[in-house]
């Protein structure tokens, strides 16, 4: 195996870091992915049901009731709040994959040989 110079072994370990670090992003992003599509259809199926419905919700480990609009209102905080982080995180994963690619290109130029 060739030696890599210094500078080189440098950029390949700050590759492996953006790597790992994409590798977070994009498993926070699911899980809020997620957590988004489970409160949009909580809240599709909570707003069909009749306003004087007994309505309960989770709570911990603990099960309590509480009112329809009360719900609603929270649901939608809810939405609003994980449609605000994926934003967030989908920006996050856009800027890691950019310094990915570039660095993986000035990687390549650094050890492409020189033509003389």
């Amino acid at each position: 195996m060739q030696n890599i110079p210094p500078q080189v072994q440098a950029m390949l370990g700050q590759l492996e870091s953006y790597q790992q670090q994409l590798q977070l992003v994009i498993q926070q992003k699911q899980k809020v992915q997620l957590e988004l599509t489970e409160a949009k259809k909580a809240l599709e199926e909570i707003e069909k049901v009749d306003d004087g419905a007994t309505i309960y919700k989770t709570v911990g480990t603990l099960i309590v009731r509480t009112e329809k609009g009360k719900a609603v209102e929270e649901l939608k905080e809810k939405v609003e709040t994980l449609e605000v982080r994926l934003n967030a995180l989908e920006r996050q994963e856009k800027k890691l994959n950019e310094k990915l690619k570039e660095l993986t290109a000035q990687i390549q130029s650094a050890l492409r040989p020189t033509a003389g």
